[in-house]
């Protein structure tokens, strides 16, 4: 069986790179499917609610364009406090939306006005990271609400 597996690899570099590069596609180890269905989501639906906002903030009511992010961005927050402002505090389910990132494994009003705060990130940073800690349901959930 040695044999064999020498034989196989010396056939293996005989090979063109490309040919390789196609087998290597199918011997790594897939990502979960779990994984795929939320990227997949996260895709479809950053799409749908980017243009519904567009359609209704820079097409409708005519304000100046990249507008339509930071109201995208308002109502998130917005959803994710469970329609309670933040000023009033953060509520449980913000608290484990914004916990589901690495670095703000203890949400609290600190953790979340300096995220909010960031004069680094844009907004539609800031939205891309919010909609990416959203759940496929809680996506859905919240295109079903706004609009």
């Amino acid at each position: 069986m040695n044999d064999q597996l020498v034989q196989s690899i010396h056939r293996y570099k005989m090979l063109p790179m490309e040919i390789i590069h196609i087998i290597l596609l199918y011997l790594r180890e897939p990502q979960s499917a779990i994984l795929l269905e939320d990227i997949h989501s996260f895709s479809k639906t950053m799409h749908i609610i980017t243009n519904i906002y567009f359609e209704k903030w820079i097409i409708e009511w005519q304000s100046e364009e990249g507008q339509h992010m930071n109201w995208l961005e308002n109502d998130l927050i917005f959803y994710a406090n469970e329609y309670a402002p933040t000023f009033t505090g953060i509520q449980p389910k913000f608290k484990e939306i914004i916990g589901r990132f690495c670095n703000l494994k203890k949400a609290g009003q600190y953790i979340f006005n300096k995220y909010a705060h960031s004069n680094k990130l844009t907004a539609k940073t800031r939205v891309n990271i919010l909609w990416g800690l959203f759940t496929p349901v809680e996506r859905d959930e919240f295109i079903g609400t706004c609009c």
